[in-house]
């Protein structure tokens, strides 16, 4: 489907709109550069790109004194981001479904199975929640945004002799983007997203996808497509074109998202020679757009720089959310901002790269020997030196060495003591990485102690990832109910993908609270690799479970009570082999499973003698005697019941 209608403001309104995001942002940029320069030292942390002692410019007065750095951040960021993304993704299932309605139970796993389609096929949404995951891990707070993308290209081709020209829809559907923390724009003040005054992102794109964006309806005609044509904005038509690969975003020059981005191209040392970009940011706000005195939710993206409305849209989703959700890596009282990695580590990476340094410097002076030469000794300064070599003095003392420095054993144990401190803040030691316990080691009881208070920690942390996601699903589902999938062809050539179709044409409201089918991110309980393996412990105790209460039942004599049981195992066995089998992703459950029992057991069956059909068992079943069509007779199950020529405990050991 198109991009929602433009709003195209009158001159008044335009200026006062232009005006108040100028205020905003510039109130905003003043307030942001504490928290840029910490996100720029903590990559320059993680990525530690130690001093080069060759460079002529540097002004370390240590020429050839000891220059790495200690990567500890890097060290405890990759573990616990291999540990969340394998979680995560390890298993093809991502999310996992549960009907809150029992009408909706048969399109659980129709469902699901979409969504897995949906998500890691065609949005491909691994990659981007891993650099949500990686900056959370990183900076202590990810930022992702669920929309919808629509991009049209032109294609020619020949038809006959002549060349024709027409547009390919390359893209369409709702989508999943992460978003760099040093290009989120909210002001300090709002905790929430939702609640917030205004909130927003910085963009930077290539000149040629934005003239795409502009082909499909997602920006005003005349944004950066120069021309005559008379539905041309012509504030817009020919401004932009003058600012592409001039940065846009603060009040003096590259700040926010780009200044974190050049940092990061200068570690990489892959810093562009000549920026190819358009810079402008996406601000969504409450807004008098008609003087009437009531704000309304707007959806602005416009270029600061030129002063340039690139579109302009009411909030499109009927709750009016904004699409952007926030989690964190460990969390701060009363901040919608969370803590990561290397801020826990800042101090100790410091201190144990300064220690390591001096302990490598003190080993090279003090492994440095000296020549000692007096000058009345007849040896000059290019004397040559070589084993066996006999020296001629008149003093012994004439010659003579001596060292800079001595080694000292307690540097190492200093060091040891402040990595222990960071393992501790951080909760990575070796046990972790899969190293081998230093020092002595203890018993597999111990170890496995430590793994499990370790695991707490991590399971605490991967909790607010959980959420982080979940929160992400819900708003992608949201987006796909009102915009489409990717691919409308799934409801009528894939297994189920009528009961998707019909979950969807449901009102948003009852899908996107889960009042039908609560939706999930898969975890540990919910994953379908996992359930297999229950499944295979819970069989045999059904089994025996059911041949006990056989077991139980035959001193009483009660037919009917045996009846009953051997009724509902029946039941039992059939429910229970078709979950196994969904969990097994078999296809065609129904031709497997015995359909006809369910409907036996559920429904009814004809009445004796012409009459009315009875139930054959459920809610409010007759207990009356045998035969009288209110429990099926079980006389073909008297040998079973009897022993069949066996003792007790035989007879009940030979029903299966």
């Amino acid at each position: 489907m198109p991009y929602p209608r433009e709003i195209y403001l009158d001159a008044d309104s335009e200026e006062r709109l232009i005006s108040y995001m100028d205020e905003i942002l510039n109130n905003h940029y003043a307030e942001r550069g504490g928290h840029i320069t910490d996100i720029q030292r903590w990559q320059k942390e993680y990525w530690a790109k130690s001093a080069n002692t060759e460079d002529p410019q540097s002004t370390d007065p240590r020429k050839r004194g000891a220059q790495i750095i200690i990567p500890l951040s890097a060290i405890a960021i990759e573990a616990v981001h291999a540990r969340n993304m394998t979680t995560r993704f390890g298993f093809k299932q991502l999310v996992s479904v549960e009907a809150v309605s029992a009408d909706w139970e048969a399109s659980e796993r129709a469902v699901e199975k979409f969504l897995d389609t949906e998500l890691l096929e065609e949005m491909r949404i691994r990659r981007p929640i891993g650099d949500a995951y990686l900056e959370a891990t990183k900076f202590g707070t990810m930022i992702g945004k669920s929309g919808y993308e629509r991009i049209v290209k032109t294609a020619v081709r020949v038809v006959g002799e002549e060349e024709q020209e027409f547009d390919v829809v390359v893209a369409d559907g709702a989508t999943f983007d992460a978003v760099a923390d040093a290009r989120f724009l909210m002001p300090h003040s709002s905790q929430d997203v939702k609640k917030a005054t205004w909130c927003g992102e910085e963009h930077s794109d290539s000149p040629y996808n934005v003239m795409a964006l502009e082909r499909s309806g997602m920006f005003r005609p005349g944004t950066i497509i120069d021309g005559d044509n008379s539905d041309a904005d012509p504030v817009n038509r020919s401004k932009l074109s003058a600012w592409i690969s001039a940065s846009t975003f603060g009040t003096t020059g590259s700040e926010g998202g780009r200044q974190v981005e050049n940092t990061q191209a200068g570690l990489e040392n892959t810093r562009p020679s000549w920026p190819d970009t358009l810079d402008w940011v996406e601000l969504w706000l409450a807004f008098d757009v008609d003087g009437s005195g009531v704000d309304k939710e707007i959806v602005v993206h416009y270029h600061r720089g030129a002063r340039a409305l690139m579109s302009v849209r009411y909030n499109w989703h009927a709750d009016l959310r904004r699409p952007y959700r926030t989690g964190v890596y460990f969390p701060v009282e009363h901040r919608w901002r969370g803590i990561g990695i290397c801020k826990q580590n800042e101090q100790f990476q410091k201190e144990i790269t300064t220690q390591h340094r001096q302990r490598l410097d003190n080993a090279t002076l003090a492994n440095m020997r000296m020549i000692r030469v007096s000058r009345l000794s007849g040896y000059g300064p290019n004397e040559p030196i070589f084993p066996g070599k006999m020296w001629f003095v008149d003093n012994k003392d004439d010659v003579d060495t001596f060292q800079l420095g001595e080694i000292y054993p307690s540097s190492y144990s200093n060091e040891q003591g402040s990595l222990i401190y960071s393992q501790q803040r951080t909760g990575v030691n070796e046990t972790v990485l899969g190293m081998p316990q230093m020092g002595t080691p203890g018993t597999a009881t111990s170890d496995l102690a430590r793994i499990q208070e370790g695991n707490k920690k991590f399971d605490f942390i991967y909790q607010n990832f959980t959420e982080f996601t979940a929160d992400i699903v819900m708003d992608i589902m949201s987006n796909i109910q009102q915009f489409g999938p990717r691919r409308i062809g799934y409801f009528d050539n894939v297994e189920g993908g009528d009961k998707v179709r019909k979950f969807l044409e449901m009102p948003l409201e009852l899908v996107s609270t889960g009042l039908l089918i609560r939706i999930r991110t898969a975890g540990q309980q919910q994953n379908r690799i996992l359930e297999r393996q229950n499944w295979i412990q819970i069989a045999p105790l059904l089994n025996q479970y059911y041949l006990g209460l056989l077991q139980l039942a035959q001193p009483l004599g009660d037919q009917q009570l045996m009846q009953t049981i051997l009724v509902k195992g029946l039941y039992a066995a059939s429910e229970a082999m078709r979950q196994i089998l969904e969990a097994y992703d078999v296809r065609n459950v129904d031709r497997i499973v015995v359909k006809e029992l369910e409907e036996m057991m559920n429904g009814a069956r004809p009445g004796a003698n012409g009459q009315p059909a009875q139930p054959v068992l459920g809610p409010g079943a007759d207990s009356g005697p045998q035969g009288t069509g209110t429990i099926p007779s079980m006389d073909f199950l008297a040998p079973f019941l009897n022993g069949a020529g066996g003792s007790g405990n035989g007879a009940a050991s030979g029903v299966s």
